[in-house]
């Protein structure tokens, strides 16, 4: 009888060693957590720190500036990725509403990554190390041949919540009438085609022209360039003119 029960004792441990993994319910179990991603941005000093982050296949993870983010861990800003994130990779940029850094490629969503500000770039934008090695400043984008027709056209910007007011073809221009609102601190917009930022215009600063005029003279319309900033509230007429390869904007305070 003793052998009867070792020998039975014996096939059915056989049979689970030998059973399929997926057959095994004794195997531990792993969910996704969530992750944090660190924020430096001691180098540029900044008070306050915003996470924009989207996928890479342009779900946005919500609207611009991002995630305000107030939680810290020592020095660093802690920004909380969604569980079902973690370990894949995503696009990311942390600014504090004003300055930026560029655009983060392919940042993997690891617990514990340190995201930190490095040098700020010719354009007004910081470069940023991921774990303490330095990202590479993406290539500037080339300049497309625009024929306004073939296109939607927006001005977009801070005072609706980075979303598009249409623009009106007329010829070789488009024209919008904003509203910009008081308690819009930033006052920031740009113009761009099809709701994407592909093809966008705003304004380079050079040492003739630190600042956007805004009494209807023309001044270049410059491809993904940087924000046109007013300093007033009030209402503007805005217009990008493309007249052969050549850009320009006026913008007019009613």
């Amino acid at each position: 009888m003793k052998l009867v029960k070792f020998f039975a004792i014996a096939v059915a441990a056989f049979a689970v060693a030998c059973a399929p993994e997926e057959n095994k319910t004794n195997a531990p179990e792993f969910e996704l957590t969530e992750s944090k991603i660190l924020c430096d941005v001691s180098a540029g000093a900044w008070e306050n720190c915003n996470a924009y982050a989207w996928t890479d296949n342009g779900e946005l993870l919500g609207g611009w500036p991002g995630t305000a983010l107030t939680e810290k861990e020592g020095d660093y800003y802690v920004w909380v990725a969604p569980a079902e994130l973690c370990g894949q990779t995503i696009n990311f940029i942390i600014n504090n509403g004003t300055e930026q850094t560029v655009d983060i490629t392919e940042l993997v969503v690891v617990d514990g990554t340190v995201v930190a500000l490095t040098t700020k770039g010719e354009d007004g934008k910081w470069l940023a190390s991921i774990n303490g090695e330095e990202t590479e400043a993406p290539a500037p984008k080339e300049e497309p041949v625009v024929v306004l027709g073939d296109h939607s056209w927006g001005v977009t910007g801070s005072f609706n919540g980075w979303t598009d007011t249409a623009m009106t073809l007329n010829g070789n221009s488009v024209s919008a009438t904003i509203e910009i609102l008081a308690e819009d601190a930033d006052k920031k917009f740009k113009v761009r085609a099809d709701g994407a930022w592909d093809i966008n215009y705003g304004f380079a600063a050079t040492e003739d022209l630190t600042a956007a005029p805004v009494d209807g003279t023309s001044f270049p319309a410059t491809f993904n360039s940087g924000d046109i900033v007013v300093a007033e509230a009030g209402t503007y007429e805005i217009v990008l003119t493309v007249d052969g390869e050549v850009e320009t904007f006026t913008i007019t305070k009613k």
